[in-house]
């Protein structure tokens, strides 16, 4: 079954109040032993998770609690000069990940951030049958529609006016799709209602305006 999961980057070992060291990837070849010690180092710091998949911080925004999500906040916010804090304050690191059964089938890349669910919506009301670009950091994917279907290319770090011969890798139903981009879409409005309650608990002036900010929310 074919799911989207909205998703924020969370780097453990800027959240921990003690220091600890996590494995480093270039020391264990094999993923699986580098996960596996990954998983054990992070089971010993103050916040919990667990990453989408190996190699990668990628986290579910619905698996975060309040506890932890708070001590995300306190991080992001420890540098910024309230003074201008509209022009400082960026949208969490991450995106929509494709999920089919266990499979991850795309994943948001660099630069990609919580408001690129835009992108994903885009597909919806796309009326061409041409390759489009869907923004999800880089490199990107292409898609394009044909018959209620919605094929997806591999990634790729060329514009898609440079391309010839694109190749679908796989398909899903449209209107899976739609169903679950109204899901993800309350996902993130209940995210940033959760973080502007945790902000006025914290005395954080205009901790509406800041939630919006931070989920990429207009």
């Amino acid at each position: 079954m074919m799911k989207l999961i909205n998703a924020i980057k969370i780097p453990p070992l800027r959240y921990p109040k003690e220091t600890h060291d996590l494995p480093e990837s270039s020391d264990y070849p094999d993923p699986d032993e580098w996960f596996r010690k990954w998983e054990e180092a992070v089971s010993k710091l103050n916040i919990d998770f667990h990453a989408i998949q190996k190699d990668s911080y990628l986290v579910d925004i619905q698996t975060i609690d309040d506890e932890n999500l708070q001590i995300i906040l306190e991080t992001n916010l420890q540098e910024i000069d309230w003074e201008g804090f509209e022009e400082q304050m960026i949208a969490f690191d991450g995106g929509i990940v494709l999920k089919d059964d266990s499979q991850v089938l795309i994943i948001p890349t660099c630069c990609g951030d919580i408001g690129n669910i835009k992108e994903w919506e885009k597909i919806v009301n796309n009326k061409t049958v041409d390759w489009s670009d869907l923004w999800i950091g880089h490199p990107a994917v292409f898609y394009k529609k044909e018959k209620g279907k919605v094929q997806f290319s591999d990634y790729s770090d060329v514009n898609l006016s440079e391309l010839v011969d694109i190749k679908a890798i796989f398909e899903i139903d449209e209107s899976e799709l739609k169903n679950e981009l109204e899901k993800v879409k309350q996902h993130q409005i209940n995210f940033k209602n959760r973080i502007s309650n945790i902000l006025q608990k914290m005395n954080i002036k205009n901790a509406e305006k800041i939630s919006k900010l931070m989920t990429g929310i207009e």
